[in-house]
């Protein structure tokens, strides 16, 4: 059930971001089920009473079921559930993207199209020396 929603969500929180590699579904579920396993026990149905909660306000927003919609209505439930002031509505679509974009952004490939050199930045902290004391010189190899 819990993979069943991570990927009926993925296109419509994530979308295909221009300029950047497409989704991998496959590993990005994978990776999102595994992020909400390792979070507190209560994450996993708080999630998924978020996807209900979504749907049940999808119905209330287009008057059509949740898989009747297309992914622009999708896309505009989830843009008006951001947009609300409400915080515990705007709440619903941030819960449930964390797990996706986190699966999208980690990646390797993502990263680089964004300037991002993961590897570098590791090499470069691997040279310094983690310390509340400040006497201590970085470490030279």
């Amino acid at each position: 059930m819990l993979e069943k929603t991570v990927r009926e969500f993925m296109p419509v929180l994530l979308g295909t971001p221009e300029g950047l590699p497409d989704p991998d579904i496959e590993g990005q579920t994978r990776f999102a089920l595994e992020y909400l396993s390792a979070g507190a026990k209560e994450f996993k149905p708080v999630y998924l009473i978020a996807a209900a909660s979504f749907k049940v306000l999808a119905v209330l927003l287009k008057r059509k079921p949740w898989s009747m919609l297309t992914i622009e209505e999708k896309d505009y439930v989830a843009n008006k559930l951001f947009s609300y002031s409400n915080p515990l509505l705007r709440s619903i679509p941030l819960l449930l993207a964390m797990p996706i974009l986190a699966s999208y952004y980690r990646r390797e490939e993502v990263q680089m199209a964004l300037g991002f050199d993961a590897k570098a930045l590791k090499a470069d902290a691997e040279l310094r020396t983690v310390t509340r004391d400040r006497d201590l010189p970085p470490k030279c190899k």
